[in-house]
């Protein structure tokens, strides 16, 4: 969990917020007035890094698309515009299943692994060459459908798989198929 108070001023979140005020100010100003950025100086209360253009680009959606940066599975996933993610998810910000489908499907998987860097054994998906690069397909509007209603139930039947078994991560499932794959062969 972050303490995310953009938008507040100091003034803003000492009157609304005094016990969090304090506890900033005890733990937080005192490293921040030793950073050598000025951005972070003056704006000490703030999360280092309020990324104001995600949070315009995902204003008037209600969820976005992403993916985690490294990764020995590539999966991606619808989040709730609420949540702002952090500097290892890689975001996408179409609220179209359609475009959830297309970048779950086998061919876009294996152009991220093609386009993307390694690091270790680990993948990366580098957004400017697994996704900017990937040619998206020019489906008909019936193809368009079938990829976004395909899209929603993965992404469904994700959620209603993790809502039951609470322990479950997206990689527990990913190695799931995983070893069901390799046992069909």
């Amino acid at each position: 969990m972050v303490i995310d108070l953009f938008g507040l001023n100091p003034d803003e979140v000492r009157s609304q917020f005094p016990e969090l005020y304090q506890w900033l100010v005890e733990r937080v100003k005192p490293e921040r007035d030793q950073s050598r950025e000025p951005k972070v100086k003056e704006n000490w209360w703030l999360h280092g890094r309020t990324r104001p253009e995600l949070r315009e680009a995902i204003e008037d959606l209600s969820r976005y698309i992403a993916t985690v940066e490294t990764s020995k599975h590539r999966f991606f996933v619808f989040l709730e515009k609420d949540v702002l993610p952090d500097n290892k998810l890689i975001n996408i910000t179409f609220d179209d299943a359609y475009f959830l489908g297309v970048l779950s499907s086998k061919i876009h998987v294996m152009w991220a692994l093609a386009a993307g860097s390694i690091l270790g054994p680990t993948p990366v998906y580098v957004k400017t060459t697994c996704f900017e690069t990937f040619p998206f397909p020019v489906p008909t509007e019936a193809q368009t459908a079938r990829i976004r209603d395909l899209g929603e139930r993965l992404d469904a039947h994700r959620k209603r798989q993790q809502a039951q078994h609470a322990e479950l991560t997206l990689t527990d499932m990913c190695n799931v198929l995983e070893k069901g794959a390799q046992a069909s062969r």
